[in-house]
């Protein structure tokens, strides 16, 4: 193993050159950011470039290295660095990693996609839809619903009229028993977007000459408040269906 072709660099490079181009590599292949396969090479990787920039940070190590390197080998490096740094990619931001999280979810690839946008909100805790993007994959992945549920709490801290996210949530609260929670997003999505399309409900069966058939009880008064909870039940699972597709 050559560390110089391990961390891209030419044997005249800087010990500034190998720090940077240590931290490059190892952030772009570290295990932390892959799953199955790809982590088992990543792991591989990774063990290659810290004993590579262990040997070329060694003042003595490196000399010695570049002496058994042939001049030849040594004249033509240079230009091939040259290229490289004019085709170098600029290095990924949370952007990037967002994006392809999004492709790899949608190629079906979910646990990688939940990987590469739990790196881009370390990178950047601070967008709301990252949050989101983090609950869909999990929720699709048969992931812990109460691990859906922070990350959509994430998202509305740090956007507070995420209507879609205060849905969610409702749903997801509803599913756990948490029915007053439940309510409370329910009714939060209402206020911001009261002709949401997922919160549009039915019209009410009419009775005989188009008029809705009364509540039972008494002077239709006595079945209000459970004809409200009901009503609130079947609001939650309309709109878990709509969310789900299986409504």
């Amino acid at each position: 193993m050559n560390p110089f072709d391990v961390l891209e660099l030419p044997p005249d490079a800087s010990p500034e050159d190998i720090k940077a181009a240590y931290h490059r590599l190892a952030k772009h292949w570290h295990p932390d950011r892959y799953t199955g396969a790809a982590k088992v090479e990543a792991e591989s990787k990774f063990r290659e470039l810290a004993e590579a920039f262990s040997t070329l940070k060694d003042p003595g190590k490196r000399l010695a290295l570049v002496q058994q390197i042939p001049k030849t080998a040594t004249a033509a490096a240079a230009p091939r660095e040259k290229e490289r740094e004019t085709e170098a990619p600029q290095e990924r931001t949370p952007e990037d990693w967002a994006a392809m999280a999004k492709q790899a979810f949608d190629e079906g690839r979910v646990d990688q996609a939940q990987a590469l946008i739990q790196y881009a909100i370390r990178l950047d805790d601070k967008k709301a839809q990252y949050h989101a993007m983090l609950a869909t994959f999990l929720e699709q992945g048969g992931g812990d619903l109460r691990a859906a549920v922070k990350a959509l709490e994430a998202a509305i801290r740090l956007s507070p009229r995420d209507v879609e996210s205060h849905l969610r949530l409702a749903a997801h609260f509803q599913t756990l028993g948490m029915a007053a929670r439940a309510q409370r997003h329910l009714q939060t999505a209402r206020e911001i977007a009261p002709n949401h399309p997922k919160l549009r409900q039915p019209a009410p069966k009419s009775g005989k000459g188009g008029k809705a058939a009364p509540a039972p009880g008494k002077k239709g008064t006595a079945s209000a408040a459970p004809e409200a909870t009901a009503s609130l039940v079947d609001q939650l699972k309309d709109l878990w269906g709509r969310l789900t597709g299986k409504g």
